[in-house]
């Protein structure tokens, strides 16, 4: 074995005729791999053995029983039965008392009365019942099936309260015994009686009082949760009103699980409508919407609370509308349990690198101080600090030759560091580990993230959960060649976006010119959809209905500008707060509400370059008038493309998408288009990607979402959109008509006026006739002219009476015959 050891250290030397592809050396990594995988110790092997839904089922019924029958077992030896048994007890074991059931006054017979005897008169007295506390928890979290159950912590605390409980209660009673047993238990009784003949009356006061700040230290977080649960879990009787019932997840903090949703009051957002005496711009017209318990009046007029009133409402943070009260957040059993190998490059592996990295250096004149290693999924960073008087563009040049010698593809030289004082070199790991999606959203950086729309993009080359904040950006410009994981990326934010936020708080507006990349989100369409008014389908797929659905956009962000004009606000979040307060219940004569809670919109645009190329600038203009103003109302864009070129990715949408995603792609041109920079045409592929904001990239591994774990997490929303029949959600969010001005070559108030009719008008209309077909569409492709303006001569047309309203996506009737036409332009 040291003969093959040394012969693989002779194979990897500086030459670089025995760098490339040593199979012996590979083969031997294989193994001490495999070797390593294999080496599950016992509690690990019981982890997954628990991990079966089957089992933990299974196991939670058993706790739960369990429970109940130690809980009458303890009552009764309490009341009645611990005195009157203890002989048959004491003198019998427990199948001799079990010949003799009428002899045993216990409710739980033979067992029960010797447990109790045991655990309660001979053991930890009345702390015997937080036992029964603890199985019904374990049992709780077994059936729950939503979340980890943390055993091992919970059951630490469970001991510790325990003996801290008997000893107390044995010290406050050592000298007052008015039980037939000692109500701290033989354990505390006997305890303090010793320490009390070992310290006296105060040494064993002060033991008692350590043990008890000892516990209290210990359990805090746990103390601080059942705090923090109780005033949650109140009834609201208290002040006369119907509380919307909270999320839930206050009972994982008592349980010591890490995942809580985060409670921010500022992001949670639903519909609006704009002015006074104005109709709601949500395209909803229903009057007889679903409105909360505590927003209506007993009396016939319209329900006008008081400001004090209004300051005592209570509402659920992630449904403040009311609307969803039964909605379910998506659990984390949704997505594939994969593991991660923290493992993924030994110790070996580092040390050779690193000598190969000081050999190079040093064959080049350049000495180096310190070097450490930071290793990450796909590649690992080391981090060198070189002699003074160093030049970094001279390390910097020597990139290739690194990677020559490391026989590594793509290797990423950072000179230098930002804000580290030291010069990065990133070299790919010969073993990637894959990033599941399930680790990275249960990590406590993404639920503890107070970011208002968290996107959990991957892990950095250190290993550490990397969550960026949508609003903080405000857009998002996603590139990559093909196959390199920028579906994945894109799957990963929208899965992040909603598995911290409500359908409240959150819509989509999804384009997909391919038809099938966010067809998997169809079902979610009534909770967490906009779309334009009379379309049918809420992901959008059709170029020519993509200029539809922007500048309704550009509508929706236009209205709520003049909302928050009206009560004189600047951002959505101050907007939605002051809707808590004060604007909720505000209504206009008829009775109507008058304000509406703002819900975020994500509008994401899959391969953009191919609706450039259809639609160009009629695509562009409502993109970029979003990008630069839709930023505090709450509008965030995300647009993806494959092909970032100059003419797709232009000058006017890099500047107003400061958030940069870039992916393996396949020349450093279109790095730069990207980043402004080189580097993208280093990365990897299989979701390593870098991460730019404002100029300051960071290298992730994008976590894999596979298509199976998008399907269960919307089956698993869909469910609850079909078993929710308290509320009409027939239909999703529905943007408000787009009004064109002025400025964006309207028609005019009246669209009859032959003044002002289009150029086109009268040959447009002696073909529609013709041809006994009229769409918008039809009339773009005849004319080579934009959406706008073939919607316009269609609003002509049916103003004129020669065709019939639109009815969803089904061409319009035509009305007239082509004779009328003549007698209407002689």
């Amino acid at each position: 074995m040291a003969k093959k050891k040394e012969k693989v250290k002779e194979n990897y030397n500086p030459d670089i005729s025995n760098v490339i592809d040593n199979e012996e050396y590979r083969q031997e990594q294989a193994a001490r791999k495999a070797e390593r995988n294999s080496r599950l110790n016992a509690w690990q092997r019981m982890a997954m053995f628990f991990r079966n839904g089957r089992i933990r089922i299974a196991m939670g019924i058993i706790m739960l029983f369990l429970g109940f029958f130690l809980l009458l077992s303890f009552v009764s030896y309490f009341t009645s039965s611990g005195a009157a048994d203890q002989d048959m007890v004491a003198a019998n074991g427990v199948i001799e008392n079990a010949r003799n059931p009428e002899q045993i006054d216990n409710a739980g017979a033979a067992i029960g009365a010797k447990l109790s005897d045991f655990l309660i008169g001979g053991g930890v007295g009345v702390a015997a019942f937080i036992i029964v506390v603890w199985t019904f928890t374990i049992a709780y979290r077994l059936l729950r099936r939503s979340k980890r159950v943390n055993f091992f912590s919970y059951t630490l605390v469970t001991l510790l309260s325990i003996f801290t409980c008997s000893m107390v209660v044995g010290a406050c009673t050592l000298g007052n015994q008015s039980t037939f047993f000692p109500l701290g238990g033989a354990f505390g009784h006997e305890a303090n009686k010793w320490l009390l003949g070992l310290v006296g009356v105060y040494g064993t006061f002060a033991v008692n009082f350590i043990i008890l700040m000892i516990w209290g230290i210990v359990c805090y977080n746990t103390l601080k949760a059942i705090w923090n649960m109780i005033p949650r879990q109140l009834p609201t009787w208290r002040h006369g009103k119907n509380e919307t019932p909270t999320n839930g997840n206050t009972v994982s903090e008592f349980l010591g699980d890490s995942r809580q949703e985060t409670q921010d009051s500022a992001s949670s957002s639903q519909q609006h409508s704009p002015l006074r005496n104005q109709q709601p711009v949500d395209g909803r017209t229903n009057p007889n919407r679903t409105k909360l318990a505590n927003t209506q009046s007993t009396g016939d007029e319209p329900a006008m609370l008081n400001p004090i009133e209004q300051s005592t409402q209570v509402s659920n943070p992630h449904d403040p509308t009311g609307e969803y009260i039964h909605y379910k957040f998506p659990t984390l059993d949704l997505m594939e349990d994969r593991r991660m190998n923290t493992e993924s490059v030994d110790v070996e592996e580092q040390e050779s690198n690193k000598r190969r990295i000081t050999e190079t250096l040093e064959n080049y004149g350049i000495k180096i101080k310190t070097i450490e290693v930071h290793v990450g999924p796909t590649v690992t960073l080391f981090e060198i600090v070189p002699e003074d008087g160093t030049r970094v563009s001279k390390i910097r040049n020597l990139e290739d030759d690194i990677a020559l010698s490391l026989a590594a593809l793509g290797i990423r030289i950072i000179a230098p560091m930002p804000g580290r004082g030291t010069i990065g070199i990133e070299v790919p790991n010969r073993d990637p580990q894959v990033v599941p999606m399930r680790e990275v959203l249960a990590s406590k950086a993404f639920q503890e993230s107070k970011a208002k729309l968290p996107m959990v993009l991957g892990c950095t080359v250190s290993n550490e959960v990397f969550v960026a904040d949508l609003t903080k950006m405000p857009h998002l410009l996603v590139a990559g060649a093909t196959g390199k994981g920028k579906s994945v990326g894109l799957n990963a934010i929208i899965a992040s976006l909603l598995y911290k936020k409500g359908p409240s708080e959150l819509k989509f507006v999804l384009v997909d010119p391919k038809r099938v990349e966010f067809s998997i989100y169809a079902d979610l369409e009534k909770y967490f959809f906009a779309v334009a008014p009379g379309e049918e389908r809420a992901i959008v797929t059709d170029t020519d209905k993509v200029v539809k659905v922007l500048n309704c956009l550009v509508q929706e962000m236009e209205n709520r500008y003049r909302v928050l004009e009206e009560v004189k606000l600047r951002k959505v979040e101050d907007y939605n707060e002051k809707w808590r307060r004060e604007l909720r219940n505000v209504r206009d004569e008829h009775g109507e509400k008058m304000y509406h809670y703002m819900p975020y919109i994500v509008c994401v645009i899959d391969e953009f370059a191919d609706m450039i190329m259809t639609a160009g600038k009629e695509v562009e203009t409502p993109i970029v008038r979003i990008a630069q103003k839709a930023r505090a109302v709450g509008i965030h864009m995300i647009i993806a493309t494959q092909r970032p070129s100059a003419n797709v990715i232009t000058g006017l949408i890099k500047s107003n998408f400061p958030g940069r995603i870039a992916f393996a792609v396949t020349q450093g041109n279109d790095s730069r288009i990207i980043l402004d920079r080189g580097g993208a045409q280093q990365l990897i592929g299989r979701g390593d990607m870098l991460f730019s904001v404002d100029g300051e990239i960071t290298r992730l591994q994008c976590p894999l979402v596979d298509t199976p774990d998008v399907v269960r997490l919307c089956e698993f929303i869909k469910e609850q959109e079909d078993a929710d029949k308290n509320v009409d959600h027939e239909r999703p969010f529905v943007l408000p008509e787009y009004v064109a001005s002025a400025d964006d070559g309207g028609s005019g108030a009246d669209a009859s006026n032959i003044k002002e009719r289009d150029p086109l008008f009268e040959e447009a209309v002696r073909w529609i006739v013709q041809g006994d077909t009229a769409s918008t569409s039809s009339l773009q492709r005849r004319y080579e002219i934009g959406y706008n303006r073939a919607g316009r001569i269609m609003d002509q047309m049916e103003a004129a009476g020669i065709v019939g309203p639109a009815s969803g996506g089904k061409p319009r009737k035509v009305l007239v015959t082509p004779l009328d036409v003549d007698q209407l332009f002689t």
